[in-house]
C-alpha cells in the first residue's frame, strides 16, 4: 500500500510508502513541524519539507528535509562502502519515494542512470573532432577510447553498445532518432555488399 501526497507549491503529488507514512504520522517531532502538510517540490525534481526559525541573536536557521532521505536513512540498509553513496531513485522518478524504489548509489551510477546530456551535440560521450567524431566512456576515472566515426550518431550508437557491455542497460543510452538508425543500417548492408 502507498500514499500519494500533495505539495504545497505543485499540483504533481510525492508516493511514499505505507511504512514510511506510518513513521512519520507517529514521530512525534516529525508530527509537530507537520512535515506531511508543509512538502514542496524543489526545482530538482524532489519532495521536500523547509522551514525557517528565528534565532535569538536574530536572523534564521533553516530546516531542511528531503523526503527520499529521511525515507531511505529509516528503512534502507546503506552498503559498506569507501565512496561516498547517495539515495537515488530505481525507476528515476524523484517523486517515487517508496520504500521499494529508493537505494544508496555511488555517483558513477548515479550519472550514468540520468538521462542529461550536457554537450553540444547532443550524445553522451561523444565529442566533436577534425576528422569526425569521438567516442569514449570512463570506468571510474579511466577513459576508454571507443573511435573515431563519421557521423555524431555512429559515435554515440558505439558508445551505447560499449554501455551496454560493460554496465548493462540504464538511462544514460543515447537516444538515437529511428529514421537515422535505419539510414545507418541500409549503410551497412550497402558497404558490406559492394
Amino acid at each position: 500500500m502507498y500514499y500519494k501526497l500533495g505539495l504545497k507549491n505543485s499540483e504533481k503529488k510525492v508516493i511514499i510508502s505505507d511504512d514510511a507514512f506510518n513513521y512519520i504520522e507517529n514521530n512525534e517531532y516529525l508530527r509537530s513541524i507537520n512535515l506531511l502538510k508543509n512538502l514542496r517540490l524543489h526545482s530538482n525534481g524532489y519532495a521536500f519539507f523547509q522551514k525557517n526559525f528565528p534565532k535569538s541573536g536574530g536572523g534564521y536557521k533553516s530546516l531542511t528535509i528531503y523526503m527520499h532521505k529521511l525515507i531511505a536513512e529509516r528503512f534502507i540498509e546503506k552498503p559498506e562502502s569507501e565512496k561516498k553513496l547517495n539515495v537515488t531513485f530505481k525507476d528515476g522518478d524523484k517523486l517515487n519515494c517508496r520504500t521499494t524504489n529508493l537505494m544508496y548509489a555511488d555517483r558513477s551510477h548515479i550519472v550514468r542512470n540520468t538521462a542529461y546530456i550536457g554537450n553540444k551535440n547532443g550524445y553522451r560521450g561523444v565529442t566533436k573532432e577534425k576528422n569526425g567524431y569521438r567516442a569514449a566512456i570512463y570506468i571510474g576515472k579511466k577513459r576508454i577510447e571507443i573511435g573515431v566515426f563519421k557521423t555524431a550518431e555512429e559515435a554515440a550508437l558505439a558508445y551505447n553498445n560499449k554501455s551496454v557491455e560493460l554496465f548493462g542497460k540504464s538511462r544514460s543510452l543515447n537516444k538515437i532518432p529511428r529514421a537515422v538508425l535505419a539510414k545507418m543500417e541500409n549503410s551497412i548492408v550497402l558497404s558490406e555488399a559492394s
